[in-house]
């Protein structure tokens, strides 16, 4: 999906958010490339009270500038 992403519709920038308590979810995706933009302070509503995410992503540059080669080897 990243790739279809970046290499065919062009995008400069992929996001991801998680839930600030979603630790297993935040290392995986810093794991394949993601960098922390920020943090959005109870911005959803959730079952039990207001949810905070972390928003992570990876640019176009970062894709082609290894994040790429990075995600294939730990897939292979």
């Amino acid at each position: 999906m990243l790739s279809y992403a970046f290499e065919v519709w062009n995008l400069e920038r992929v996001e991801f958010r998680a839930d600030i308590n979603n630790t297993p979810s935040i290392k995986a995706m810093k794991e394949i490339g993601c960098m922390e933009e920020g943090i959005l302070r109870s911005h959803a509503i959730i079952e039990n009270g207001r949810r905070t995410s972390m928003i992570l992503s990876i640019l176009k540059d970062e894709w082609f500038g290894g994040v790429k080669e990075n995600l294939i080897k730990k897939i292979y």
